[in-house]
């Protein structure tokens, strides 16, 4: 049980404690509900820029990452389609200089030209490396635009264009920062070595008086889809691959629960059935994964695999065979799931997930998640939620989600 207190200022921003008294350090952690859905179709890819932008100083402190090494502190950031996050973790004595130097950025940011420039380049050099340079770079670009066709969830984190990340502006960037940085939008976490009042008179010290103005944009509900859709492409890579995703809910449905353990059954190690039947067994895939969208908004389960075609070459329609098996494979599990496999695949779940939450670093997003999500306590409830799932459930999960009106399949050819 990860115990915490929580308070709102009056301008919107939550904030919440958690004392830990193992560990001389704290850590402080802020979070944006400011990720790449919350873009604009013509613009795409300035979360991830911004995240990278914020580095860059303000008038006061031009160097953050100089300033935080002095308090002998690290830090880091990422951003995901529905948050960007910033933590730092330092010894606790050094506490107020970290809220303080936060509160500057939300508030101050100065995005001098010549930073704005030099992170632009950093993030297109990175585009170029983890999508447009790079085999399989595509892939889940493509994939994203198979299963939506609304929702902002249609374009990646770093960008849907190259051109959106070229032709991005100081000012571009200034007006997202302006929208969403902003106390109402966000929460701010301290875990450590800290007393909690302390923390609160910290955090209405230097972020009370900051303006409430968050301005989000309308983001467009996602249509419930009505056929199969599948999309067959050719490109430069090593071996083809195949995808079959179905749409299921958002990360705090039942859903979501469901699915992350019926992903960890299908490919959580080499004895799960995804690499056991396609792999070891057929000898179709050389490698078969399984997982599932944690998202605000409604998200999807996929299953992934590639192709062994040295084994296969006398079967021209390979990927439309392994599309087939990874849908048997769903549809047969039921009956094939023992007890005691699902009643380890939970154990180990919820093992792991208790080990994710010892390090101050790893507790504080979690309660900054479950604030934004509505419930700070889902930190401490999601246990229960992975323990209470059924095979049962699970059963009745793939009736309803695995049929055609609800799957789509990208096949990934290599170009002969």
């Amino acid at each position: 049980m990860i115990e915490f207190e929580k308070r709102t200022l009056s301008n919107g921003l939550q904030v919440v404690v958690n004392v830990d008294t193992d560990t001389p350090l704290a850590t402080l952690n802020i979070m944006y509900r400011a990720g790449s859905r919350n873009e604009k179709p013509d613009k795409t890819g300035y979360a991830h820029m911004l995240e990278h932008c914020m580095f860059t100083g303000t008038e006061k402190y031009p160097d953050y990452d100089e300033y935080v090494q002095s308090l002998y502190g690290e830090n880091n950031a990422y951003t995901t389609t529905d948050i960007t996050n910033y933590y730092i973790t330092l010894p606790a004595e050094y506490i107020e200089q970290a809220i303080e130097i936060e509160a500057d950025r939300m508030n101050n940011l100065a995005l001098f030209e010549e930073g704005f420039v030099a992170q632009r380049s950093v993030v297109i050099e990175e585009m170029k490396q983890t999508s447009l340079n790079k085999p399989y770079g595509d892939f889940y670009h493509l994939l994203r635009k198979l299963i939506y066709k609304e929702h902002s969830y249609k374009w990646p984190v770093i960008g849907k264009d190259i051109k959106h990340l070229e032709e991005a502006t100081r000012e571009d960037l200034l007006e997202f920062y302006n929208r969403y940085y902003t106390p109402d939008n966000a929460v701010v976490v301290v875990s450590g070595k800290v007393d909690p009042q302390n923390i609160f008179e910290l955090a209405e010290k230097y972020f009370g008086g900051i303006e409430k103005k968050c301005n989000p944009r309308d983001i467009p509900t996602e249509p419930k889809q009505t056929e199969k859709r599948e999309l067959h492409v050719e490109r430069d890579v090593p071996a083809s691959k195949v995808c079959v995703a179905y749409n299921i809910g958002n990360q705090i449905s039942r859903d979501f629960y469901i699915s992350d353990l019926l992903t960890d059954i299908l490919a959580d190690g080499d004895s799960a059935m995804l690499p056991v039947n396609l792999v070891r067994n057929k000898h179709l895939c050389v490698d078969a994964n399984a997982s599932v969208m944690d998202t605000i908004d409604p998200g999807f389960i996929m299953l992934t695999a590639t192709a062994n075609e040295e084994e296969n070459a006398d079967n021209p329609k390979l990927l439309e065979t392994i599309a087939d098996e990874l849908r048997n494979i769903l549809l047969t599990l039921p009956e094939k799931l023992t007890d005691y496999d699902f009643e380890k695949v939970k154990n180990r779940a919820i093992v792991a997930k208790t080990f994710q939450q010892i390090k101050t670093q790893d507790k504080a997003p979690s309660l900054a998640l479950g604030s934004l999500l509505g419930d700070t306590n889902l930190v401490n409830t999601d246990y229960d939620k992975f323990a209470s799932v059924t095979a049962q459930e699970i059963a009745e999960f793939i009736k309803r989600t695995v049929v055609p009106d609800n799957e789509c399949v990208l096949y990934y050819h290599k170009k002969m």
